[in-house]
């Protein structure tokens, strides 16, 4: 018998208040925005790039985004090392990563067509992104910090953070020179107290954030001394361009594991496997469908581990017995969760963050704050509504008078 929602909704509450929580994001979690899943070449891109697929996989071949940008890779470094010219795989590599940015611009993207009756997206497109990391935030201050994975190149996450005020350590440092310290990682955030014995508490809105394959908003620029890794983060604007000089760091090449040797991957693997190997963790993955070989691995050796838990949430049912997920659904362990792959409410990223995520405060609280905020700071489109609104609590306040002068007048007659 199938579990309800509710059961399943008060399950991952009980894994949540675990001491370390991590959740793992894959594309899925960007599909309703409109990014591209780009484990085929999508044929605008591949009508662009013939010349390149016919030379490294044959006439009529269809490799995947990351397939072909590999053996780009690739061939510019062999030629690299024999001094050989790389300005036409400098050219293609270019060619490739506009169009990606292009796609995976979540600010500029169009709303999947599946979800473009949703009210909530029409207001917010990043209202899901938002509402899990408010959730997420609700776990007793006491606890670990979350960490929230991603193997997505595109910023919903980062904008949604921002929109929130959310303080996210992502691994680098700075402000106006962002530049990649991983010993960043290692910091948190604490404030004073009031107390005179000098005691500080800790920041309560604060999350650890990865994104393990890159992102549109890292550049590789030359080391020097004060960014000795050359890697750089940069804001999105209108003005950015990207060519062989400013060149995205992002990691598509998900085949092959080799490549997680180089910074900043290395690091990030290594701060992934750091906190699903912890004692009494939970890993989460939503929108994940297993098809990176090594943060696989990592997740394997973390089932060795007595009190480590992974929950999966992919809206991608298949009925092949060899995929990830089915061989893991296939080893019967109480300790691998897979949600039902049929219901959307289930796992798809906004059914699951509608659906399952749970508040683990009172809801009622919440939308009692969001109210007077929304008093506090109306915008233009409600200015009318809040006038409205102090009109009707002015009758009641009114009518309230009323009611109790009535009260006092009855009482007048009572034997006390």
């Amino acid at each position: 018998m199938s579990e309800t929602i509710e059961s399943t909704k008060l399950k991952v509450k009980k894994y949540l208040e675990l001491e370390n929580v991590s959740f793992l994001f894959g594309a899925g979690s960007s599909f309703h925005l409109g990014a591209p899943i780009i484990r085929t070449i999508p044929q605008p891109l591949k009508d662009q790039c013939l010349v390149e697929i016919t030379r490294y996989f044959g006439e009529g071949a269809d490799p995947s985004y990351e397939d072909l940008f590999n053996c780009l890779q690739a061939d510019r470094y062999l030629k690299e090392m024999k001094k050989e010219d790389v300005s036409s795989l400098n050219a293609s590599m270019v060619k490739m990563q506009k169009w990606l940015f292009a796609q995976c611009d979540t600010n500029k993207t169009s709303i999947h067509s599946l979800y473009s009756s949703d009210s909530k997206l029409q207001k917010n497109r990043y209202h899901y992104h938002e509402i899990l990391v408010k959730k997420l935030l609700q776990r007793p201050v006491h606890l670990r910090r979350a960490n929230l994975f991603t193997t997505n190149y595109d910023m919903a996450f980062d904008y949604a953070l921002d929109n929130l005020g959310v303080h996210y350590i992502n691994g680098f440092m700075g402000v106006h020179n962002r530049c990649f310290r991983p010993e960043v990682y290692d910091y948190d955030l604490y404030y004073p107290g009031q107390s005179a014995i000098g005691k500080v508490h800790r920041a309560e809105k604060v999350l650890r954030y990865y994104k393990m394959h890159g992102s549109l908003s890292w550049v590789s620029t030359p080391p020097n001394v004060s960014n000795t890794y050359g890697i750089k983060e940069i804001p999105l604007n209108d003005n950015f361009t990207i060519d062989e000089n400013n060149e995205i760091m992002i990691y598509p090449c998900v085949s092959k594991k080799s490549f997680t040797l180089d910074l900043p991957y290395s690091e990030l693997f290594r701060q992934f496997s750091q906190a699903i190997n912890q004692p009494q963790s939970v890993l989460i993955c939503v929108g994940y469908s297993f098809y990176d070989e090594h943060i696989n691995d990592i997740i394997k050796q973390a089932l060795s581990i007595p009190s480590f838990t992974l929950i999966i949430a992919n809206f991608a049912p298949t009925a092949d017995p060899e995929s990830e997920i089915e061989k893991l659904k296939a080893l019967g362990d109480k300790r691998i969760i897979i949600l039902d792959q049929t219901a959307s409410d289930q796992s798809t990223f906004v059914g699951f963050v509608d659906k399952i995520m749970p508040d683990l405060y009172e809801e009622d609280e919440i939308v009692y704050i969001a109210e007077t905020m929304g008093k506090i700071y109306p915008t233009k489109k409600n200015d009318q509504d809040v006038e409205g609104n102090d009109a009707i609590t002015h009758d009641k306040t009114v009518e309230s008078d009323s009611n109790t002068k009535q009260i006092s007048d009855s009482t007048d007659d009572l034997p006390f």
